[in-house]
């Protein structure tokens, strides 16, 4: 117990001999710090008690007609946050038992006080409550953002489920989910991940503080509980949340960009117990990610085995990759002054047996939670480059035609990544310098002063390297300087916004204008309109590829359009 502090100590006793001896014990102690207040009786102890801010209670057993037991289980002492030790005259063990059982931090027989003895006991008491106090708070509250945890989530939803009928009124339980978080921490490391999950969990915070729960789940997943049925109310709420987490999150120098995606369950019309109430705002939750993300859904029951259903896709995943379900569709790349392809970018699919096309941005993020990413990114690479060789046998590609293939953010800093890429350009005698790998801006930059060492060696190796969907990642530009990338590819985003929307059309110039001063090969993505290849071509952008060309082509597709693509000569030479 720190000499400097003053411990404010409550003393029931309603022996005034007693009281006296234990004043002198506390005041003559070797570490006297005290402030103490007396209590005579019964009613004068749970008056005190009731009025709370002691840090410490002393209580005698004998309390003339009452117990010290008695006020130890009264609503005054769970209120008091504080440690109580028992005093006896008596040294009973079953006293001893019922005292700790009712929750006394220890209990003293009065004949065996001493001034040091009293004092020892007031520190452990002290140190064993604080303990316990921590212990409880973490056994109750998620350690990154301070919010409650499940257990504390199904708890109280339980509580308000069994409420009195009179009592019970509907609710809304809303799930929150970040949209793409995962790669914060693939990225940027779990350090800045951590600290914009306390900053998401405060913005959620400062939205739902009126209401009576928020908490984590876990990873990137918080559950608040909406005591009102009112529907505009909820509304407003969700749209109130949706626009704060526009708003880019600041850690140090990093600027980053996180939306979440959000679904409701209302009680009783989407459930009558804690557990279905949280599947079902977890299942729209999941149809809101399915729409775009960065939106909210409400739950109904026609959507909810359809979800529940591609919930599970990620237990078949790894089987669909070894059963070589999913294949690959190739988009051209086009110089768009020519017409001419230059290069070909490999996209996964699954079509699904039962539940038709799922898409890329579904089943990636399920092959880096499941711990088959390498094995997706082994069977990408393999099938691509040797669909790549095969029409380069074929006489239908011309020489500086390119491989474009993308990269999980997670192989960036995988130990494995390098001698797999080495490996595959060995065995199937890939010329390396036409094999481009994409990676997105996050995956590349460790920090404001650093940049990933896999770029040097993949450029050792001879293969190139793309920074994809540039300008929507990492906010510093500076580190390009030090990046030895070979490409850069427009995010679709500006492009999209470049005929009505200023600030897009001047990032898209400046992405171009940076790469040509850079020396470095820009693509736009995502060419959808003349108006936008023509605005491509205004501003030098030399390289595009979207719908306005072609779309992902299946291998026969393709070949059909390359043959076409190359000149006389050279297709029937």
């Amino acid at each position: 117990m720190p000499r400097s502090r003053t411990v404010r100590v409550l003393l029931i006793d309603n022996d005034p001999e007693d009281r006296a001896l234990l004043a002198n014990l506390l005041h003559s102690g070797p570490r006297h710090r005290y402030a103490l207040t007396m209590a005579g009786s019964y009613d004068e102890g749970l008056a005190a008690l009731s009025k709370g801010g002691f840090d410490i209670c002393l209580l005698d057993y004998e309390l003339g007609g009452r117990t010290g037991l008695d006020l130890l289980r009264s609503p005054a002492a769970a209120g008091l946050h504080a440690p109580i030790v028992v005093l006896t005259g008596h040294d009973d063990y079953e006293i001893d038992v019922a005292v700790m059982e009712a929750g006394a931090a220890e209990f003293l027989p009065k004949g065996e006080i001493n001034a040091t003895l009293l004092e020892r006991t007031i520190r452990y008491s002290l140190q064993h409550y604080e303990s316990q106090r921590k212990f409880t708070y973490l056994a109750r509250h998620d350690q990154v953002t301070g919010l409650f945890n499940r257990a504390v989530l199904l708890e109280r939803l339980q509580y308000m489920l069994e409420r009195p009928v009179r009592e019970r009124h509907p609710f809304a339980v809303i799930y929150f989910d970040l949209d793409g978080f995962k790669s914060i921490n693939d990225s940027l490391g779990h350090g800045i991940g951590d600290r914009a999950l306390y900053t998401s969990a405060s913005r959620l915070k400062s939205v739902c503080e009126a209401h009576p729960l928020l908490a984590r789940l876990g990873g990137d997943e918080f559950v608040a509980v909406i005591d009102s049925d009112d529907k505009s109310e909820i509304e407003a709420l969700v749209a109130e949340v949706l626009r704060i987490f526009r708003q880019p999150i600041v850690i140090d120098t990093h600027r980053i960009f996180v939306t979440i995606s959000i679904g409701v369950a209302m009680y009783p019309h989407n459930g009558d117990d804690a557990g279905t109430l949280i599947n079902n705002a977890d299942a729209a939750m999941y149809l809101a990610k399915q729409g775009g993300r960065d939106t909210v859904h409400w739950f109904d029951g026609e959507n909810d085995g359809r979800s529940r259903a591609r919930r599970g896709l990620d237990n078949e995943l790894h089987a669909a990759i070894e059963a070589n379900e999913l294949h690959l569709v190739y988009q051209p790349q086009f110089d768009l002054g020519s017409g001419r392809v230059v290069g070909l970018e490999a996209l996964a699919r699954w079509n699904h047996p039962r539940l038709g096309p799922i898409s890329p941005e579904e089943f990636v993020p399920m092959a880096e939670s499941r711990g088959c990413i390498r094995a997706f990114t082994r069977w990408a690479l393999t099938t691509a480059c040797r669909q790549y060789l095969n029409w380069r046998d074929a006489g239908v590609l011309d020489s500086d035609v390119v491989l474009a293939v993308n990269v999980s953010s997670q192989h960036a800093r995988d130990e494995d990544f390098l001698p797999m890429v080495r490996q595959l350009i060995e065995t199937l005698a890939m010329p390396a310098e036409l094999l481009e790998l994409e990676f997105t801006e996050n995956a590349l930059i460790l920090g404001p002063d650093d940049t990933n060492p896999l770029v040097e060696q993949l450029k050792r190796l001879g293969v190139q390297v793309v920074i994809d969907d540039f300008g929507k990642g990492y906010s510093s530009l500076s580190y390009l300087t030090r990046l030895p990338v070979d490409s850069l590819k427009i995010d679709l985003s500006f492009l999209h916004g470049v005929s009505d929307n200023s600030r897009d059309r001047a990032m898209a110039r400046a992405i171009i204008a940076l790469g040509a001063s850079l020396g470095l090969r820009v693509v736009a993505e995502g060419v959808e309109t003349s108006d936008q290849r023509q605005f491509l071509m205004d501003n030098k952008c030399v390289f595009g590829q979207g719908f306005f060309y072609a779309p992902g082509l299946a291998v026969a597709d393709c070949t059909r359009l390359l043959q076409h693509a190359m000149p006389a000569s050279a297709r029937y030479h």
